[in-house]
């Protein structure tokens, strides 16, 4: 187990600048005018806060924008009104055909999945940029029944399948059975086939290579942006956060005998109340 994980990828921290807890009480606790010491508290979340190690330059900016939470994710297990709706509210710009979602269609952590038919189409205005990566998981006749893990970098033209590079982004439909475009700041999904699609992440930054691997062997869903599921032995137990990254230095280092640019930031993590 790694010593931190985010939503499945992992967050190296330094040795120097390892988790640090600090409580928030929900509640005051206070004295009264005789000294006597009083608790209203109710319960209390933490805060950690640490430092990672130097990183190349781009680590650290996909880094930092996974701590902030950027992007949208669909869980596809809302009530039917809003099952097409993002984490962070957006609402489909279109639905092509019937298709359809909510709890009632099994997903891949059993909350809930959309189904589309062969030429049904759902798409949704965020203002996509073509570096991005679009996360999911699938089931459709071309891949068997079981879920597979699916990630496209369309800037890197990159599609993997179940953490391995399968080829580029083109080739989504001759192999999945679905074609997913960011054309125009739009999120497409549209079927070639009868699909299942599960746990849909949007992110708008190329992912490094090495998240791919972790993101597939995640045991939780992505999200929901902007939060995040933590995880590793740095922490007493698993929780669901709010990340921020804060100021970060730059460096020269060595790396297999090149001189790299990096940096290494600073962050904290907001620990959420355990009923949200």
């Amino acid at each position: 187990m790694a010593y931190l994980t985010l939503s499945g990828i992992e967050v190296r921290c330094s040795a120097a600048k390892g988790l640090t807890q600090k409580p928030t009480l929900l509640g005051p606790r206070v004295r009264t005018f005789r000294g006597w010491a009083q608790s209203g508290t109710r319960a209390r979340v933490y805060t950690w806060s640490a430092g990672t190690p130097p990183m190349p330059m781009t680590d650290a900016q996909a880094l930092r924008r996974l701590l902030d939470g950027d992007g949208h994710s669909w869980t596809f297990a809302d009530a039917t009104a809003n099952s097409f709706t993002s984490s962070k509210g957006a609402v489909p710009s279109s639905l092509n055909g019937v298709p359809q979602a909510g709890t009632a269609i099994p997903g891949r952590w059993g909350n809930g999945a959309m189904f589309l038919n062969p030429g049904e189409e759902v798409t949704w205005a965020i203002g996509t940029r073509l570096d991005c990566t679009v996360g999911f998981w699938l089931r459709t006749d071309y891949v068997g029944s079981n879920w597979t893990h699916v990630v496209a970098c369309f800037k890197a033209d990159a599609l993997y399948v179940n953490g391995s590079e399968l080829g580029i982004v083109d080739d989504m439909e001759g192999e999945l059975g679905l074609v997913v475009s960011v054309s125009e700041g739009v999120l497409s999904v549209l079927a070639a086939a009868d699909v299942a699609v599960s746990d849909l992440v949007y992110l708008p930054y190329t992912v490094p290579p090495a998240w791919v691997p972790q993101w597939a062997a995640a045991t939780a869903p992505f999200g929901p942006l902007p939060y995040h599921t933590a995880d590793g032995y740095g922490l007493p137990a698993p929780c669901r956060v709010l990340g921020q990254a804060g100021d970060a230095q730059a460096v020269e280092y060595d790396e297999d005998g090149a001189r790299v640019q990096g940096q290494y930031l600073d962050f904290e993590l907001w620990q959420q109340p355990e009923d949200t």
